[in-house]
């Protein structure tokens, strides 16, 4: 079987590349894009009732003042330009809303302890279960505690994190492909009822 290990000089687990914090990011700009859209129709707002005193002043002075004429023409140019801003705006934060919904999470485990006192302890390995891959995707996982690696079964293939005390992966899974996954303990010793291995808390979400 062939077995996949990341190097941790070779993996880089940007904010690009974290489905989460793509998440958080785009959030985060339609909620800026928002704010600018509403400062814009404020200020339209305001041109418009400058524009329409401009207008009520030059006809009460019989509509050819050339001055009153000039500036409301600006004012118009003024709030046409803004109009576009707006309109631009809508459409970024329609295209972010748009890649927003395509990105789903589903939380397989938060906040999970295992190998605690108390627990069966008979293996260094932990098996988890994953529940239904539909879509291709990431499942990001976390841990803090004893030394350890997860690995998730994709196909005939093994993929590995580095072994460390904590961290935070996103391993591709394919849809339907991902069967077994596991946390494997290195810290664990031989006791007389059979092997102890220090606790591991971990989270996992599934991105797609």
């Amino acid at each position: 079987m062939a077995t996949y290990f990341y190097q941790q000089q070779n993996v880089k687990i940007s904010q690009s590349s974290d489905l989460n914090n793509q998440v958080n990011q785009l959030e985060g700009q339609i909620t800026a894009l928002n704010s600018q859209i509403a400062g814009l129709n404020k200020q339209i707002d305001s041109l418009n009732s400058q524009l329409t005193s401009l207008q009520t002043l030059n006809s009460q002075l019989g509509g050819n003042n050339a001055e009153l004429i000039s500036q409301t023409q600006q004012l118009q140019a003024q709030v046409i330009q803004l109009q576009s801003q707006v309109s631009q705006l809508q459409t970024q934060v329609a295209n972010l809303n748009s890649n927003l919904k395509l990105q789903t999470s589903r939380t397989i485990a938060s906040q999970v302890s295992i190998w605690g006192s108390g627990s069966p302890l008979t293996s260094s390995q932990a098996f988890i279960n994953l529940g239904s891959i539909t879509y291709s995707g990431y499942v990001r996982v976390s841990w803090t505690g004893a030394h350890a690696s997860f690995s998730a079964q994709v196909f005939d293939v093994n993929i590995t994190t580095p072994v460390t005390t904590s961290g935070i992966y996103s391993l591709p899974v394919s849809a339907n492909a991902t069967g077994n996954s596991w946390f494997t303990n290195y810290d664990c010793t031989s006791i007389p009822a059979g092997i102890f291995c220090p606790s591991i808390t971990y989270s996992i979400t599934y991105w797609y």
